[in-house]
């Protein structure tokens, strides 16, 4: 029986992005320092995986402050942020604080604040349900909201003063679809980019590398929205897409007639 020979470009750009890793190795530290237990409020990454990991190191999830009852303990707020009022509530618990929300997002958080300072409705374009959108709709001092696309955009009134920022995470041809639309509704329209720089570059060097394969496989957590957006980019340029969380979920039969694979993985995604 012939054996096959494949073509498997791994994705330079795959895996965890500079938010992601730092909030995983700020946690690991205060672990190995005996910081013992972490609380992070929310999960702080969206890989099944890697919060097992983590649990058997004394890092645990929680939903609700409450849930913090070991006041030795550390909570730490995850890459994605959180709402100015929720951070209150955080460093009132009297506990210490580690905050590693991501620099990127802190950089969205400061824009949005700006412009609502200055009388600005926020426009935003992501992901109403996803903990970062939760987190920067706090910034826009109430006068704030959230659509998903340039078909929600158009539902949206005129405005006087209207500043359109993106969850960091956006893909961009869609950012500037549904900016493009909010724009035709403003009188004044401040259009501010904020996807992150490793976002664009997963993005462009996916357009790149996925019109070229036969099978793209995706590698991340199955409630991961950017793993999940990745995976939807990437079944527009490839008829063949598989998103899994662990190798072995790849099966034979899914290699049966691809000879050129493209191996990337979402933001949360360990190498």
């Amino acid at each position: 029986m012939e054996e096959k020979s494949y073509k498997i470009t791994i994705a330079k750009s795959a895996g965890f992005c500079p938010g992601v890793k730092n909030a995983i190795e700020r946690v690991l530290q205060l672990s190995d320092k005996g910081k013992k237990p972490v609380y992070t409020v929310g999960p702080l990454i969206h890989n099944k995986q890697v919060t097992q990991m983590l649990e058997k190191k004394d890092i645990f999830t929680i939903n609700n402050l409450n849930e913090a009852t070991n006041k030795q303990g550390v909570l730490v707020i995850r890459a994605h942020g959180i709402t100015p009022e929720y951070q209150k509530q955080v460093f009132d618990m009297g506990l210490e604080v580690v905050d590693c929300t991501c620099p990127l997002v802190k950089r969205a958080h400061n824009i949005i604040d700006e412009y609502a300072k200055k009388g600005y409705y926020t426009v935003i374009i992501g992901d109403a349900e996803h903990a970062e959108v939760i987190g920067l709709l706090g910034y826009t001092q109430g006068k704030g909201i959230v659509v998903a696309d340039a078909k929600e955009a158009k539902k949206l009134p005129s405005y006087d003063k209207v500043n359109v920022v993106a969850q960091t995470t956006q893909k961009e041809q869609t950012f500037f679809e549904a900016a493009e639309v909010i724009k035709q509704k403003a009188k004044t329209c401040q259009i501010s980019n904020t996807i992150c720089t490793p976002t664009k570059q997963r993005q462009k060097e996916t357009l790149e590398l996925a019109k070229n394969a036969d099978l793209v496989i995706v590698v991340g957590g199955k409630h991961s929205a950017n793993t999940a957006r990745l995976a939807k980019l990437c079944g527009e340029l490839c008829k063949k897409v598989l998103h899994v969380e662990i190798a072995e979920e790849v099966k034979k039969e899914n290699l049966e007639d691809e000879k050129n694979i493209l191996i990337t993985a979402g933001a949360s995604t360990p190498d």
